[in-house]
């Protein structure tokens, strides 16, 4: 009996693990939706100020500490969609642009409908490629190699689509050429080794607290029907005990 009710609580618990499944549509899943859309909020309007050695500009002098000013807008995009998949993660995405043109000014350094003329908004817009390919992967499998990977592509779909819309921008007199390798620098080239470390941390914690959440955002399982009769369920109990002893011989 003792063999049978350590497995009923491992079956028990083993339900609210997540094992890959996809995001189902429940009341939990909409708080932790909220929730994810908060992270984004605050991770917007966050920015982390911190040093570390980095080579000096006179080589004779070794290394000097370097002041870096950070924003952790892209790992939270990365931890949001591993929390949500990638169809819930795009809804919130249309969501968080939607209300940055039309409601509240969300965006880096203001909103509006106008913000599609900034050179920021490009990086906003890798947001959605990186949904799609990481989304994809992770979908397919959860192994540290492939989230890392995913990450990884994540990340770099975001800088990517930042540089091709400043690009594109420059091409159409919006800002000047002169001024495209200087923001690229600035937001991609200064920046990009920050957003792999720091999303490369967030992916893997993002499956213990997705187990968190789970709890919350998966189904309530059904109970089991009740058996009509004793004599049914003393089998089953005496079927269960048998195979047991016959896989302990």
């Amino acid at each position: 009996m003792q063999i049978l009710s350590n497995k009923r609580y491992k079956d028990i618990f083993e339900q609210y693990i997540h094992k890959g499944e996809k995001t189902p549509f429940t009341l939990g899943t909409l708080v932790v939706f909220g929730l994810c859309f908060l992270v984004l909020i605050v991770a917007t309007f966050t920015q982390f100020t911190f040093s570390h050695p980095w080579f000096a500009d006179d080589s004779l002098s070794g290394f000097a500490s370097k002041t870096v000013y950070y924003n952790p807008l892209i790992p939270a995009m990365i931890f949001i969609i591993y929390i949500l998949g990638r169809g819930y993660s795009f809804i919130l995405f249309i969501l968080y642009l939607l209300i940055g043109f039309f409601v509240w000014s969300i965006f880096g350094f203001g909103g509006g409908i106008n913000y599609v003329q900034n050179y920021l908004f490009g990086y906003f817009l890798g947001f959605g490629l990186a949904i799609l390919i990481t989304g994809s992967i992770l979908n397919i499998n959860l192994k540290l190699r492939t989230r890392l990977l995913a990450m990884f592509l994540g990340v770099l779909s975001i800088h990517f689509c930042g540089f091709l819309y400043c690009l594109i921008l420059a091409i159409f007199k919006v800002i000047d050429f002169n001024m495209l390798m200087p923001i690229f620098n600035t937001i991609s080239t200064a920046k990009i080794g920050y957003d792999i470390i720091a999303s490369g941390l967030v992916i893997i914690l993002a499956p213990y607290i997705k187990n968190v959440l789970w709890v919350c955002m998966k189904p309530t399982p059904d109970k089991p029907k009740k058996l009509k009769n004793s004599r049914k369920r003393h089998k089953i109990v005496s079927d269960d005990i048998y195979e047991s002893g016959e896989n302990n011989d």
